[in-house]
């Protein structure tokens, strides 16, 4: 079949493309003749049927013929043999020998097909040995079981034997031979034929040698490459971090206005970029830092202005006894009290007290100043002997005049005659304040007029209250009722008319003692946001 297809051509001069071509064309005859050898079988089996059914009808007839009284000879009934099958699973199996080749399909232990084969096993497995690398120096072979060796060429078969028993039908799988590995496997087919392949090892280790030296002197030159290139680089970037090192070492000793040169683009430059805008912002910090340690002190500076502004020591007149507390916030806010005599008075006997509660709205030094600049004119005005109403008009309208903004101040202003217990007051829009009656009656000193700064003109009116021997003056800002609880709860108007009625009524402890604990409590570890000024008034 191959001699047909090539002609005159040589195996040998055809390309691997060619030699495929070749072979899928032997394939494809070598199926056209297994279905032809199918047909003639099915065709032939016909036939054996047709015949068997033919004698079984000329027997039958012959009988017929013959007389009725005559003894019957035997009847041979001959069956066809069926072509059915049983239908269990059928085994090939192949043997070669020598260029014979027997192929059997077998059912049920019985042989339900066979072919056999002339080939010609040299130029079959030439055909087969074309597959293999000319350029890698391989040696395909075939050991049939003869012992016989079947190689490309002369010289190749002559190189396989040289391999001694693992060229042999029996010998290993696999082996190394001076330079060379042998490789083996058994066809899979039956056919008895043993396939190998052998590679020699000193052209590997050729190439390897090749390939490492190669690869080395490659390697050698990146190597020379990258030293021209870094070494230039290297002393670049030394030189630049050794200038970010300087500018970092000024910063650290308090030079924040220290920056940088940036001459270039790539990474260096892009570093010189975010270092010189690092040091702009520690420079704002620092300036940040700075104004809020000025704010820190300016406050500092207003709490221990009102603080000074307030009396540290109760003023007592017999068994009139008078006394404050402030329970500071964290920011400084405008509240205030005070008491101090006031008039010429006589020998022997107590000069009127001036009682003074009052909240300057905001928070900040700018409150307490205006704290601080209201008590110096109530103390002045006081002393000149001016009316109550008159010096809160007056105050009403220096703060409207004088005052950046809308600034006001709540105000209380009292003065208590000892001997005679009678109490003048202004409220200027402060919180009603509490007279805490012996028995447990509460009577309010409401407000008398607005704010003083808030809507000036408007007028004060002062207020006139006789006070009994034990009764009990309360005085308060708003850090007492909008006490705010860890809940967001004020603690509110009601609740302190309630606490004050229960301190009345049993007249048990100290009125302001008794106030800051309950606050204290009520607002358990809420920071407080105002400050809680408090002043109480014991009359003897």
């Amino acid at each position: 079949m191959y001699r047909q297809i090539l002609g005159d051509q040589r195996l040998e001069s055809l390309t691997q493309e060619q030699r495929q071509r070749i072979a899928d064309e032997v394939n494809q005859r070598m199926l056209g003749i297994v279905q032809g050898i199918k047909l003639g079988a099915t065709e032939l089996q016909k036939q054996v049927q047709e015949a068997a059914k033919q004698s079984a009808e000329t027997q039958a007839k012959a009988a017929a013929t013959q007389p009725r009284t005559a003894a019957a000879p035997p009847q041979t009934t001959v069956k066809p043999r069926s072509t059915t099958t049983a239908s269990g699973p059928s085994r090939k199996s192949s043997s070669l020998t020598g260029s014979k080749l027997d192929v059997k399909v077998e059912r049920d232990g019985q042989v339900v097909r066979q072919v056999n084969a002339e080939l010609n096993l040299p130029n079959l497995l030439k055909v087969v040995f074309t597959t293999s690398r000319k350029d890698a120096a391989e040696v395909p072979f075939a050991v049939g079981q003869d012992g016989r060796i079947y190689a490309r060429t002369e010289a190749d078969r002559t190189r396989v034997e040289s391999f001694g028993g693992v060229a042999k039908p029996g010998g290993p799988a696999a082996a190394r031979l001076a330079d060379w590995i042998v490789v083996t496997t058994q066809d899979p087919s039956g056919s008895g034929l043993r396939l190998g392949i052998a590679r020699p090892l000193g052209d590997s280790l050729a190439n390897l040698r090749r390939a490492t030296a190669k690869n080395a002197g490659f390697g050698l030159l990146f190597i020379a490459l990258a030293l021209i290139g870094i070494v230039p680089i290297s002393a670049r970037l030394t030189r630049h971090l050794s200038t970010l090192g300087d500018a970092a070492h000024r910063i650290a000793q308090g030079d924040y206005a220290t920056r940088v040169p940036v001459k270039s683009r790539d990474e260096i430059g892009r570093l010189g970029v975010a270092f010189n805008q690092m040091a702009a912002d520690v420079e704002k910090h620092q300036t940040s830092a700075v104004e809020q340690e000025r704010i820190r002190r300016e406050l500092e500076l207003g709490r221990q202005i009102q603080n000074e502004m307030l009396p540290h020591t109760p003023l007592t007149f017999g068994l009139t006894e008078i006394k404050g507390v402030s329970v500071p916030a964290r920011e400084v806010g405008g509240d205030f009290f005070n008491y101090f005599e006031i008039g010429p008075g006589s020998p022997g006997v107590p000069r009127d007290i001036a009682l003074l509660v009052g909240d300057v709205s905001g928070k900040g030094v700018g409150a307490a100043l205006l704290m601080a600049n209201i008590q110096a004119s109530l103390r002045t005005r006081l002393a000149m002997g001016q009316g109550l109403s008159a010096l809160a008009d007056e105050i009403d309208r220096d703060i409207e005049a004088n005052s950046p903004g809308p600034v006001y101040a709540t105000l209380f202003v009292g003065i208590l005659n000892p001997v005679t217990r009678r109490l003048r007051y202004v409220n200027a829009g402060h919180h009603p304040q509490y007279v805490l009656r012996r028995g447990g009656a509460i009577e309010r000193m409401s407000s008398t007029g607005l704010p003083v700064g808030l809507l000036s003109g408007r007028g004060h009116h002062e207020q006139t209250m006789q006070l009994n021997a034990g009764d009990v003056l309360f005085f308060y800002t708003d850090g007492c009722v909008e006490a705010e609880s860890e809940s967001d709860d004020m603690f509110g108007a009601d609740r302190l008319e309630s606490l004050l009625v229960s301190i009345a009524t049993d007249g048990q402890g100290d009125v302001l003692d008794r106030v800051e604990s309950a606050i204290k409590t009520f607002r358990g570890r809420r920071e407080p946001f105002d400050d809680a000024t408090m002043m109480a008034v014991r009359v003897g």
